[in-house]
């Protein structure tokens, strides 16, 4: 997981050349979890990480100076 967030704490900046994906600056890339409540039931373990790494991953960015980059849509 340290590597998923160091990866999607780089989004707005293509040349750190973290991931393919980039949002611009200011701008928030959503990640849309279908079947949630499945996958909450199933793997709670990682449903629980996801969302606390996407929480760390904003609150990284917020710390640096930046605007939180990174949001969860699903239904559970």
């Amino acid at each position: 997981m340290d590597a998923w967030v160091d990866c999607l704490s780089y989004l707005d900046d293509p040349s750190a050349e973290m991931s393919s994906v980039h949002v611009q600056s200011g701008q928030t890339l959503s990640l849309v979890i279908d079947n949630a409540q499945s996958f909450k039931h199933r793997c709670p373990e990682q449903f629980e990480a996801l969302v606390e790494c996407a929480a760390f991953v904003n609150w990284r960015v917020i710390f640096s100076g930046g605007s939180p980059i990174l949001a969860l849509a699903f239904n559970v």
